[in-house]
């Protein structure tokens, strides 16, 4: 699953943590480098035309594991600021601090060391160029400097980036949404005051949002006077809007879900989605806005309704149906005040009021297959199904829907498909409990599983039944099943070399989206198993096997089916 967020340095710290390192995400975390306040300034104007690394450091200290303990210094060293001291000694013998910090604290190996010292040195070479006044260099995090020493070696901070993520085989993408880029951001408050600089806007004291922002060549910027309160008009005709990255466009087509997330928005999202609006609105991955908890400088006493207008309008939408899904935490401060379809107001962030990363990724799974406020689920019948079963599943789906309290609905194959999240595909002599149903799609949520097959023998409910003969075979019978289920097994492992047990139970809940047609048992498999990066698993199922089915009946709709699948 290919998932793109856009981010800035610290609203997604916490959702960042939790994916990064779950088996089926590859992540991609597109970020702008028009941070330009304090330190970061001066790093941007002593390197002329670079862009401001502090969101890249930041993200990179989330992304780096944290399995080893020198993965936890290298963290713990990019977020190191200089002490007064060590300032000072910045001035007198630079290539003593990191020496010193990795003997003293942060214990590396030594091509880790080797590298760091490097750059670091690179980065001071440039900063010392710029000014030797003290207080301009007091407090610099130690991977600004790196990053800063890359950029000096390569010109080129996308080609900082990459030498930066694979030095340190990261479990995630650091991308730089635009290229060849030296732009800084200006703004215009409620008043239409010009703020000319990134700074002035994540520090904006008024008590009303931000009114547009604009991007302008690091020259045309510096030519401005400043006696000058330039209008919007002056602004717009001077601005311009900075070449994608090829690195994040090929994020974007490649996304099976794009995450607009929580944070500044006028530094660090919205001139991400000015710059990225082509392929984000042709994409067809999902897409899910996060919005923020509280208010930020540049949105105080902002809306729900002019938080989710400011990011459309960067989008040239007119309506939040573009989102697939829309999460607001139910104690933030934008909540909406007219109902939307789209929005799941939830308990999403942890006692500080802070986004919690499990919770969130959970939501944002579970809001994908939410329609309406429930999760439909079409049955799918075999055309040789016994009627007789069926009226038991029509009799069970009636007074499961009855509940409105579930969440999950079934529906008989009438339904159409197309208004569906999920298809059940039942080909099977007896009855599964539609409760286990449930548990599955709640699993598939959790994990982004696209498909599910029903194991009738990993159950241990179904074994204790077996051996009282009640409501499934006798023990024979069910042991001979058994016996039969590993020997398929490694049939369908031979064909397609994957494991899976029971792969002939004809129980199948699959994702609507893929469209997986059912015309037999074989076709099927031999479908689904030729989907580029479809995720299947075999969970245990409460199965109720009907007697009268006899066992040289079931033999051979095994042999015919193992035959199908070679043809």
């Amino acid at each position: 699953m290919n998932v793109v967020l856009f981010t800035g340095g610290n609203g997604n710290a916490n959702l960042i943590k939790h994916i990064k390192d779950i088996s089926y995400v590859n992540l991609s975390l597109l970020i702008n480098g028009y941070d330009d306040g304090l330190s970061t300034g001066v790093i941007r104007r002593a390197n002329y035309g670079m862009l401001g690394p502090s969101d890249f450091r930041k993200n990179f200290t989330y992304i780096l594991d944290d399995f080893t303990i020198e993965n936890r210094n290298v963290k713990a060293l990019f977020e190191h600021r200089l002490s007064g001291d060590e300032s000072k000694n910045l001035l007198v013998s630079p290539k003593e601090i990191i020496p010193q910090l990795i003997q003293s604290t942060y214990f590396l190996e030594k091509n880790v060391a080797i590298f760091i010292e490097k750059y670091f040195d690179l980065g001071v070479g440039k900063l010392l160029e710029y000014t030797k006044n003290f207080e301009d260099l007091n407090g610099f995090s130690v991977g600004n400097i790196i990053i800063g020493g890359l950029f000096a070696q390569t010109h080129d901070f996308n080609k900082a980036l990459e030498i930066l993520t694979t030095q340190f085989e990261l479990t995630a993408k650091l991308i730089n949404v635009s290229t060849a880029d030296d732009s800084k951001l200006v703004a215009f408050d409620a008043e239409e005051k010009f703020l000319r600089n990134e700074a002035d806007i994540v520090s904006y004291p008024g008590d009303k949002p931000l009114s547009d922002f604009y991007l302008l060549p690091l020259a045309t910027l510096e030519s401005l006077q400043d006696q000058i309160q330039y209008t919007k008009n002056e602004i717009q005709a001077l601005s311009v809007i900075p070449s994608m990255s090829e690195e994040a466009i090929h994020a974007i087509q490649g996304a099976d879900l794009i995450i607009f997330g929580s944070g500044t928005q006028f530094s660090s999202l919205l001139p991400s989605y000015r710059i990225c609006k082509s392929p984000l609105i042709q994409t067809k991955a999902k897409k899910i806005f996060i919005v923020n908890n509280d208010f930020d400088s540049d949105i105080r006493n902002i809306t729900f309704e002019g938080l989710s207008s400011l990011v459309l309008k960067e989008l040239d939408q007119a309506s939040i149906d573009y989102f697939d899904a829309i999460l607001v935490d139910q104690h933030s401060k934008i909540l909406p005040h007219s109902d939307f379809h789209q929005v799941t107001i939830s308990a999403i962030s942890d006692k500080n009021l802070k986004h919690d990363g499990q919770k969130l990724w959970n939501w944002i799974n579970r809001s994908l297959d939410l329609k309406h406020g429930k999760i439909p689920v079409a049955i799918i019948f075999s055309k040789d199904m016994d009627d007789s079963i069926k009226n038991y599943y029509q009799h069970e789906i009636s007074n499961l829907n009855k509940d409105d309290s579930r969440i999950v609905q079934f529906h008989s194959e009438e339904i159409s498909k197309d208004h569906t999240s999920y298809h059940l595909f039942l080909d099977a002599t007896g009855k599964v409990s539609l409760f286990d149903i449930e548990i599955w799609i709640q699993m598939m949520q959790l994990n982004q599983l696209d498909a599910v097959i029903g194991s009738r023998f990993d159950s241990r409910r179904q074994l204790i039944r077996s051996f009282k003969h009640t409501l499934v075979e006798s023990n024979f019978t069910y042991f001979f099943a058994l016996t039969t289920s590993y020997f398929v097994s490694l049939v369908y492992f031979i064909r397609f070399w994957k494991i899976i047990p029971d792969p002939l139970s004809g129980i199948y809940l699959v994702r609507s989206r893929y469209k997986a047609e059912y015309r037999s048992l074989p076709y099927f498999l031999k479908r689904i198993n030729k989907m580029k990066g479809f995720e299947l698993v075999s969970l245990p199922i409460g199965y109720r096997t009907f007697k009268k089915e006899k066992i040289i009946t079931k033999i051979k709709n095994v042999i015919v089916n193992l035959a199908n699948l070679y043809v």
